[in-house]
């Protein structure tokens, strides 16, 4: 063994104590030399409108953070969306790698697992979803061209979750059907299904953070997404008495809220009768495979005491090559609220 191979044996005794090892970097690609670890955006894509709108002092937005600011502490104080968890600059790039979507960051964020994702879903996209919908590199997004388009987290994620929602539910075929999306960020799904699916006929964003709502108001009115709406959170109890809904989707929101936010949302979808509810919790391995926060609070007992139950529990992907390998793998939960 040579002196440079023996070092590098010693040296990858002590690394692999710390999860670690030396490698040699010609056997590495690019992203595996230099992996992202912070938020970072596509510096195109911005148009001049854009860019004077979406601002942290613009009146409106100003003016929901003091609404929001006066509203019931149990639901608005945050866990994980404290101050300074959005740069001013994701504010105007907000579909860039930040606080609402990873795309660059986490696992299998590469361009390899982008394209088995991509071809994964491909071949099970009876609805022609990837021919309904366009993707592009606005408001910070980082995209990927593989098989002649561009691809997107964004893009698949949505993709991902209308499929789990279609086998379970129906949501492709079912006339006049009503979403809540709690936690909306901002507003990818909504402008994808309200897209894709013309029997949609209502989808309402809402958010604990005053500035998705605000982010998410503009995004839907960008894409003209008419029958997608973002609803402050002062107006969401009175929208739903109003005008109520057959499902409510929460994607990697709860696991960044508080308990006691998180009963505040329970509450109330029990008391406006929401049917069924689609969550996704953050987490690695078996973690995603129950409803737990960020720093591990077991939430499915307080949909429990509000009379909802878990009917359905799998994974983003169906095929467990491309679950392990493919973009950000996760867990789908649907609950259903008992009569």
């Amino acid at each position: 063994m040579s002196v440079k191979a023996s070092v590098a044996s010693l040296a990858n005794q002590v690394l692999r104590r710390y999860n670690a090892q030396i490698v040699p970097a010609n056997i590495l690609h690019e992203w595996q030399r230099a992996p992202v670890t912070r938020p970072c955006f596509n510096e195109r894509g911005l148009p001049d409108e854009a860019a004077r709108y979406l601002r942290p002092d613009n009146p409106k937005l100003v003016e929901l953070q003091r609404r929001y600011g006066a509203f019931d502490a149990d639901v608005t104080t945050p866990f994980i969306w404290t101050d300074g968890h959005v740069r001013a600059e994701d504010i105007a790039y907000f579909r860039g790698d930040n606080a609402w979507v990873w795309q660059v960051r986490g696992k299998n964020s590469n361009v390899l697992a982008y394209a088995l994702s991509f071809y994964y879903l491909k071949s099970i996209d009876r609805l022609g979803l990837l021919d309904k919908l366009a993707e592009d590199n606005s408001f910070g997004n980082f995209t990927f061209t593989i098989d002649g388009r561009e691809i997107s987290r964004d893009l698949l994620d949505s993709i991902a979750e209308i499929y789990f929602l279609d086998r379970h539910l129906g949501i492709a075929s079912r006339a006049g059907f009503r979403v809540l999306d709690v936690g909306a960020g901002y507003g990818r799904l909504a402008h994808r299904m309200v897209s894709a699916l013309p029997n949609i006929e209502r989808y309402f964003c809402t958010d604990a953070v005053a500035v998705s709502t605000f982010v998410s108001d503009y995004y839907l009115r960008f894409r003209g997404a008419e029958r997608a709406r973002a609803i402050p959170l002062d107006e969401i109890d009175g929208a739903l008495r109003d005008h109520p809904v057959d499902l409510a989707i929460n994607i990697h929101s709860f696991s960044e809220c508080r308990m006691e936010a998180i009963e505040w949302w329970a509450r109330l979808l029990g008391k406006h009768r929401v049917k069924n509810l689609m969550i996704a919790p953050n987490g690695e391995g078996e973690r995603m495979e129950r409803l737990t926060t960020n720093d591990g609070h077991d939430f499915l007992p307080i949909f429990e005491r509000y009379g909802y139950r878990t009917v359905v529990k799998e994974p983003k992907f169906m095929e467990p090559v491309v679950q392990e390998y493919g973009v950000l793998p996760a867990w789908y939960h649907l609950l259903e609220l008992g009569d």
